[in-house]
């Protein structure tokens, strides 16, 4: 590190690697200083973009994902972790235009259609929701966050909870250590029983 420390690549990778050994803080360091060495990489805003929303640091990681943006506007990953910060900032307006424009780029990629459906369920539009949950299974039937997040859409209705007992199991399926199919297969059973009661 020392006899290259002008060197974004070194910053770049050291922050990597710090992010790996649990040393948030000292990773976003090193990879803020990449791209003061770096300003015109829309990768190195991207990486320290990622690190800030893991750290919580939405404000901050929405303005490296838009200087990421600003570089490279066709980088379909890079709408979509933009719509995403703008997501968890409650800014639907921004998150909607970044996630269709994600989707737009790169239409056949799964998580992005994923993405797009929980901003559009977060806004109570449950038909959309589902449909794009549903597009994204129908490229990637592997993708257990989508079969999940179609789950909890369907559980609202007593009509569909049954489907949504067949995603979960379906997600189950896939990663059986995914906390959030255990804690919502309880919710759903928790509402079948509630529905049972005279």
């Amino acid at each position: 590190m020392r006899s290259l420390p002008n060197e974004p690549e070194v910053h770049s990778a050291l922050g990597v690697a710090l992010l790996a050994s649990g040393k948030g803080e000292e990773a976003v360091a090193s990879l803020a200083k990449a791209v003061e060495l770096d300003p015109g990489s829309a990768p190195r805003h991207g990486n320290l973009g990622t690190v800030l929303f893991m750290r919580g640091r939405v404000d901050d990681a929405v303005k490296e994902y838009e200087a990421e943006v600003a570089i490279d506007p066709n980088d379909a990953r890079a709408r979509s972790d933009l719509g995403t910060a703008l997501l968890a900032r409650n800014d639907f307006s921004g998150a909607m235009r970044e996630l269709e424009k994600a989707v737009a780029l790169d239409p056949n990629r799964a998580t992005f259609r994923s993405n797009l459906g929980y901003a559009l369920q977060l806004q109570g539009k449950r038909d959309q929701a589902v449909a794009s949950y549903r597009e994204a299974i129908r490229l990637d039937d592997k993708l257990a966050s989508a079969w999940i997040n179609l789950a909890t859409v369907l559980a609202k209705d007593p009509k569909t909870r049954k489907e949504a007992r067949s995603a979960l199991e379906k997600a189950r399926s896939l990663d059986a250590q995914d906390p959030r199919v255990v804690a919502n297969l309880e919710e759903l059973d928790a509402l079948e029983k509630a529905e049972k009661k005279p």
